[in-house]
Protein backbone atom coordinates (compact mmCIF):
# COMPACT_ATOMS: atom_id res chain seq x y z
CA UNK A 1 0.00 0.00 0.00
CA UNK A 2 1.40 3.21 -0.80
CA UNK A 3 1.75 5.47 1.98
CA UNK A 4 1.36 9.59 1.38
CA UNK A 5 2.81 11.74 3.62
CA UNK A 6 0.93 15.28 3.56
CA UNK A 7 3.44 17.49 6.76
CA UNK A 8 2.30 20.18 7.94
CA UNK A 9 19.55 26.56 -2.44
CA UNK A 10 23.17 29.87 -1.81
CA UNK A 11 24.22 29.27 -5.31
CA UNK A 12 27.54 27.49 -6.48
CA UNK A 13 30.33 29.10 -7.33
CA UNK A 14 30.54 30.91 -10.74
CA UNK A 15 32.67 28.07 -11.53
CA UNK A 16 29.58 25.56 -10.71
CA UNK A 17 27.08 27.98 -12.71
CA UNK A 18 27.15 26.82 -16.86
CA UNK A 19 25.16 30.01 -18.62
CA UNK A 20 21.55 28.84 -19.73
CA UNK A 21 19.08 30.83 -21.92
CA UNK A 22 17.37 33.48 -20.13
CA UNK A 23 14.01 31.65 -20.43
CA UNK A 24 15.44 28.87 -18.80
CA UNK A 25 17.03 30.43 -15.31
CA UNK A 26 13.59 32.26 -15.56
CA UNK A 27 11.77 29.05 -14.66
CA UNK A 28 14.28 26.62 -13.77
CA UNK A 29 17.27 28.55 -12.35
CA UNK A 30 19.27 25.27 -11.55
CA UNK A 31 22.84 25.42 -13.14
CA UNK A 32 24.98 22.84 -14.16
CA UNK A 33 28.28 21.75 -12.13
CA UNK A 34 30.79 19.33 -13.36
CA UNK A 35 29.82 15.70 -12.75
CA UNK A 36 30.82 13.69 -9.79
CA UNK A 37 30.78 10.08 -9.18
CA UNK A 38 27.80 8.89 -6.29
CA UNK A 39 29.61 7.88 -3.16
CA UNK A 40 28.77 4.78 -1.78
CA UNK A 41 27.18 4.89 2.01
CA UNK A 42 29.64 5.96 4.19
CA UNK A 43 31.48 3.89 6.25
CA UNK A 44 30.29 5.44 10.03
CA UNK A 45 28.65 2.91 12.21
CA UNK A 46 24.86 3.18 12.84
CA UNK A 47 22.71 1.63 15.63
CA UNK A 48 20.09 -0.82 13.80
CA UNK A 49 17.45 2.21 15.20
CA UNK A 50 19.13 4.64 12.73
CA UNK A 51 17.26 4.64 9.44
CA UNK A 52 19.90 4.84 6.92
CA UNK A 53 19.01 7.53 3.97
CA UNK A 54 20.48 7.80 0.44
CA UNK A 55 19.41 10.76 -1.70
CA UNK A 56 19.17 12.04 -5.39
CA UNK A 57 18.09 14.97 -6.47
CA UNK A 58 19.45 18.18 -8.53
CA UNK A 59 20.16 21.80 -6.64
CA UNK A 60 17.46 22.03 -4.00
CA UNK A 61 19.32 19.15 -2.82
CA UNK A 62 22.82 19.69 -3.77
CA UNK A 63 22.33 23.61 -2.37
CA UNK A 64 25.93 24.83 -1.05
CA UNK A 65 26.84 21.69 0.12
CA UNK A 66 31.11 21.35 -0.30
CA UNK A 67 30.76 17.61 -1.58
CA UNK A 68 27.35 15.96 -0.96
CA UNK A 69 28.09 12.67 -1.96
CA UNK A 70 30.80 12.27 0.81
CA UNK A 71 28.29 13.87 3.44
CA UNK A 72 29.68 17.40 3.31
CA UNK A 73 26.28 18.94 3.61
CA UNK A 74 25.73 22.83 3.29
CA UNK A 75 23.35 24.76 5.69
CA UNK A 76 21.17 25.36 2.46
CA UNK A 77 20.76 21.27 1.39
CA UNK A 78 17.36 19.86 3.14
CA UNK A 79 19.52 16.74 3.40
CA UNK A 80 21.77 18.90 6.76
CA UNK A 81 18.14 19.42 8.53
CA UNK A 82 16.92 15.93 7.93
CA UNK A 83 19.98 13.95 9.65
CA UNK A 84 19.75 13.17 13.35
CA UNK A 85 20.24 11.05 15.72
CA UNK A 86 17.09 9.23 13.91
CA UNK A 87 18.56 9.29 10.34
CA UNK A 88 21.67 8.91 8.55
CA UNK A 89 22.90 10.14 5.61
CA UNK A 90 24.32 6.99 3.67
CA UNK A 91 25.53 8.61 0.30
CA UNK A 92 24.07 10.16 -2.67
CA UNK A 93 24.41 12.12 -5.88
CA UNK A 94 22.97 16.09 -6.43
CA UNK A 95 24.06 17.98 -8.81
CA UNK A 96 23.26 21.49 -9.88
CA UNK A 97 20.74 21.40 -12.99
CA UNK A 98 20.24 17.74 -13.59
CA UNK A 99 16.98 16.23 -14.85
CA UNK A 100 15.92 13.26 -14.02
CA UNK A 101 17.73 11.42 -16.49
CA UNK A 102 21.43 12.55 -15.57
CA UNK A 103 20.11 11.50 -12.26
CA UNK A 104 19.93 7.97 -13.30
CA UNK A 105 22.83 7.71 -15.64
CA UNK A 106 24.98 8.94 -12.70
CA UNK A 107 24.30 6.61 -10.00
CA UNK A 108 27.37 4.02 -10.50
CA UNK A 109 26.38 1.17 -7.90
CA UNK A 110 23.65 0.80 -5.48
CA UNK A 111 23.55 2.39 -2.48
CA UNK A 112 23.54 0.94 1.28
CA UNK A 113 20.35 2.54 2.57
CA UNK A 114 17.59 1.68 4.26
CA UNK A 115 15.14 4.58 1.96
CA UNK A 116 15.48 6.08 -0.69
CA UNK A 117 14.96 9.97 -1.05
CA UNK A 118 14.05 11.71 -4.21
CA UNK A 119 12.99 15.06 -4.94
CA UNK A 120 13.60 15.84 -8.66
CA UNK A 121 11.90 17.11 -11.62
CA UNK A 122 12.52 20.88 -11.43
CA UNK A 123 14.75 20.83 -14.21
CA UNK A 124 12.24 18.76 -16.51
CA UNK A 125 9.23 21.27 -15.94
CA UNK A 126 9.55 22.63 -19.20
CA UNK A 127 8.88 19.59 -20.81
CA UNK A 128 5.83 18.38 -22.35
CA UNK A 129 5.85 14.84 -22.00
CA UNK A 130 6.60 14.73 -17.78
CA UNK A 131 5.82 10.38 -18.02
CA UNK A 132 8.98 10.17 -20.39
CA UNK A 133 10.83 12.55 -18.59
CA UNK A 134 10.21 12.88 -15.42
CA UNK A 135 8.59 9.06 -14.46
CA UNK A 136 10.06 6.45 -16.72
CA UNK A 137 13.59 8.43 -15.00
CA UNK A 138 12.69 7.71 -11.70
CA UNK A 139 11.97 4.07 -12.59
CA UNK A 140 15.56 4.02 -13.66
CA UNK A 141 16.86 5.75 -11.12
CA UNK A 142 15.08 3.25 -8.55
CA UNK A 143 16.05 0.62 -10.19
CA UNK A 144 19.89 1.47 -10.29
CA UNK A 145 19.63 2.76 -6.74
CA UNK A 146 19.08 -0.90 -5.37
CA UNK A 147 16.91 0.78 -2.55
CA UNK A 148 13.46 -1.11 -2.26
CA UNK A 149 12.17 1.77 0.10
CA UNK A 150 11.49 5.21 -1.75
CA UNK A 151 9.92 8.49 -0.74
CA UNK A 152 9.23 11.11 -3.34
CA UNK A 153 9.17 14.74 -2.72
CA UNK A 154 6.78 16.86 -4.10
CA UNK A 155 8.89 19.84 -5.60
CA UNK A 156 9.17 23.48 -4.74
CA UNK A 157 7.75 26.17 -6.08
CA UNK A 158 8.87 28.18 -9.44
CA UNK A 159 8.07 31.54 -8.37
CA UNK A 160 8.44 32.82 -12.22
CA UNK A 161 6.31 29.76 -13.28
CA UNK A 162 3.73 28.06 -10.75
CA UNK A 163 2.20 26.41 -13.43
CA UNK A 164 4.89 24.36 -14.38
CA UNK A 165 5.89 23.18 -10.58
CA UNK A 166 2.01 22.74 -9.88
CA UNK A 167 1.96 20.59 -13.07
CA UNK A 168 5.23 18.03 -11.96
CA UNK A 169 3.56 17.51 -8.68
CA UNK A 170 0.18 16.67 -9.74
CA UNK A 171 1.65 14.19 -12.05
CA UNK A 172 4.67 12.65 -9.27
CA UNK A 173 1.29 12.25 -6.90
CA UNK A 174 -0.52 9.33 -9.08
CA UNK A 175 2.69 8.14 -10.43
CA UNK A 176 4.35 7.40 -7.04
CA UNK A 177 1.08 5.89 -5.84
CA UNK A 178 1.27 3.26 -9.09
CA UNK A 179 4.33 2.34 -8.15
CA UNK A 180 3.94 1.69 -4.62
CA UNK A 181 6.92 4.74 -3.40
CA UNK A 182 5.51 6.96 -0.79
CA UNK A 183 4.75 10.61 -1.59
CA UNK A 184 5.15 12.99 0.83
CA UNK A 185 4.17 16.71 -0.33
CA UNK A 186 7.08 18.25 1.58
CA UNK A 187 7.14 21.80 -0.47
CA UNK A 188 3.78 22.22 1.69
CA UNK A 189 5.50 24.75 4.17
CA UNK A 190 6.87 26.41 1.83
CA UNK A 191 4.50 27.45 -0.53
CA UNK A 192 2.33 30.53 -0.02
CA UNK A 193 -0.38 31.07 -3.22
CA UNK A 194 1.55 30.70 -6.43
CA UNK A 195 5.29 31.52 -4.38
CA UNK A 196 7.31 30.71 -1.61
CA UNK A 197 6.98 31.80 1.88
CA UNK A 198 8.47 34.93 3.11
CA UNK A 199 12.09 34.10 3.63
CA UNK A 200 12.79 30.58 2.51
CA UNK A 201 13.61 31.24 -0.71
CA UNK A 202 16.48 33.58 -2.10
CA UNK A 203 15.75 33.72 -6.01
CA UNK A 204 12.30 31.91 -6.40
CA UNK A 205 13.64 28.48 -7.04
CA UNK A 206 16.44 27.48 -4.43
CA UNK A 207 15.86 27.17 -1.07
CA UNK A 208 17.51 29.42 2.09
CA UNK A 209 18.47 27.65 5.25
CA UNK A 210 15.19 28.22 6.81
CA UNK A 211 13.36 26.68 3.59
CA UNK A 212 15.76 24.25 3.81
CA UNK A 213 15.37 23.60 7.46
CA UNK A 214 11.21 23.48 6.54
CA UNK A 215 11.99 20.61 3.83
CA UNK A 216 14.30 18.65 5.83
CA UNK A 217 12.11 18.06 8.35
CA UNK A 218 9.54 17.16 6.60
CA UNK A 219 11.43 14.58 4.26
CA UNK A 220 12.39 13.41 7.87
CA UNK A 221 9.36 12.51 8.87
CA UNK A 222 8.48 10.40 5.79
CA UNK A 223 11.78 8.72 5.99
CA UNK A 224 11.44 7.67 9.45
CA UNK A 225 7.55 6.65 8.60
CA UNK A 226 8.42 4.55 5.33
CA UNK A 227 11.27 2.79 6.90
CA UNK A 228 11.01 -0.93 6.95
Amino acid sequence: MTRSVVPSIRRRPARWVATLAASAVALVGCTTGPSTTPAASPTATTSDQVVRMAVVGDSITDADSPDLANGDLGAQSWVAHAVDDEVAFAGGWAEWGARTAQMADAIAAPFDADVLVILAGTNDALGDDLAADVGAQLVRIVERAGVDEVVVSSIPPLASAPDRSDAVNDFLEPFVAQQGWTWVDASAGLRDGDGFVAGTSYDGVHLTEAGAGLLGAAIRTAVVDAAP
